[in-house]
């Protein structure tokens, strides 16, 4: 398991106060942790409910989130945890993508079968040869754009990925991009079943609300203070100031917010790519066939992707909601998605070193690291045995690798020799 949280437990059993900001995953599971334990836990959260990014939404009486937030992971630990708080659907669906020059879409992760149907399939055939044939004498990839042309050839890697990327991360080349374990981990090229994120556990839940009732009964019996912003550290750092003036003081203070926000931008001021999310509905029950749950659009179209809600939330209505996403600056868009780029992964780690003892910082806000819903719930069972030395069902070593599916087999592997 990669610690994220980079901190020492220091005795702070002793201590029995916290102040939490930011009501979304990461703090409300902490929140109800800690409560648990016997603290006085005050959450602040600049909103007016819970639940950040992942709060449901509603348009036309449709529910929907912004970004298709459906649970992906591979521990069976978070997945029981959090199926105490929310009935879980599980899903099985698939995705596609649409490449404007081939005017068609094809099934993503790109798919062997596909192949044959793609004008250059020829051509695309004799580069995944030759990426066998030269595999041994490569060179390590020194960038994203050099990581996939290894992997599935230059043409594929146009048609799919190159446009994509670029306007998802709104760069001029994916040579910036100069980290990519994160990208791509199992095989590029799928057989077999077309499903998604194969090997994991996916779900959503089977209410309307979505996740909302996992924020509220972890948040309570504790003190929430909403539509209340975080403006600063106080000058000993030992307590926030909000954007009113008033000051709350405790002994542990747990961010979830921006790392740069909570130390001022001390050592500079870290990017992140936003989204701008469009509803609409259509005057039909369903617009996406089969078990297509959303499109990709690879080229140079200014939206990223069109959701079909109705597919994940299971609501019932003769109309449909779309949800389109285009790729935005973090100040239009929000602060979505850090870039995983190594000066700034190695500038929020200075700021993680810079961190007081008092201060935690998780998320994926906090720690500058794209997270799923089940690592970000590990990642406050991680705070949580780093603040009272205690680990609860080992949920604070659960904290799995994007695209990891060896884990899976290693699973399989120990329980079949268990019995």
């Amino acid at each position: 398991m990669q610690e994220l949280l980079q901190l020492q437990h220091n005795g702070t059993n002793a201590l029995k106060t916290a102040i939490i900001l930011g009501a979304g995953f990461a703090g409300c599971t902490i929140a109800h942790l800690l409560k648990n334990k016997g603290w006085e836990v005050k959450v602040l959260e600049k909103s007016s409910h819970p639940g950040g990014g992942c709060k449901t939404l509603f348009y036309g009486g449709h529910p929907y989130t912004n970004g298709p937030r459906l649970y992906y992971g591979y521990s069976e630990k978070v997945f029981k945890w959090i199926s105490k708080f929310v009935d879980m659907r599980d899903l099985d669906f698939q995705l596609r993508s649409y490449v404007e020059s081939e005017r068609r879409f094809f099934t993503y992760p790109i798919h062997e079968d596909d192949i044959p149907y793609m004008s250059k399939s020829k051509h695309i055939y004799r580069e995944l040869e030759d990426i066998k044939k030269d595999k041994e004498d490569k060179e390590r990839p020194k960038n994203f754009d050099e990581y996939w042309k290894s992997r599935v050839g230059e043409t594929l890697y146009d048609m799919f990925v190159n446009e994509y990327s670029k306007k998802m991360w709104l760069l001029d080349s994916n040579k910036e991009i100069d980290t990519f374990a994160w990208s791509a981990k199992d095989s590029p090229i799928n057989k077999g079943s077309k499903a998604a994120y194969k090997g994991s556990y996916l779900a959503y839940p089977y209410g309307l609300n979505g996740y909302d009732p996992y924020f509220y009964q972890c948040l309570d019996g504790i003190d929430v203070k909403y539509k209340t912003a975080f403006k600063s550290l106080t000058e000993d750092r030992k307590g926030v100031i909000d954007e009113n003036g008033e000051t709350f003081k405790a002994d542990l203070i747990i961010s979830t917010l921006p790392i740069d926000q909570l130390l001022n931008y001390e050592y500079g001021t870290l990017p992140y790519a936003g989204r701008t999310f469009i509803p609409f509905v259509l005057p039909i029950e369903h617009i996406i066939p089969g078990d297509v749950l959303f499109l990709h659009y690879t080229q140079k179209e200014q939206y990223t992707r069109i959701v079909e809600y109705k597919k994940l939330t299971g609501f019932e209505d003769p109309n449909t909601l779309m949800v389109m996403e285009l790729p935005a600056s973090s100040d239009v868009g929000g602060k979505l998605y850090p870039y995983m780029i190594k000066k700034y992964i190695n500038q929020a780690n200075e700021y993680r070193k810079r961190l007081p003892d008092n201060i935690f910082s998780i998320g994926r806000l906090g720690t500058y690291r794209y997270s799923t819903i089940e690592q970000t719930i590990a990642q406050a069972f991680q705070a949580y045995k780093t603040i009272t030395g205690e680990s609860i069902d080992g949920l604070d070593k659960e904290f799995y690798q994007i695209g990891d599916t060896a884990i899976v087999s290693d699973r399989k592997n120990v329980d079949s020799n268990k019995e």
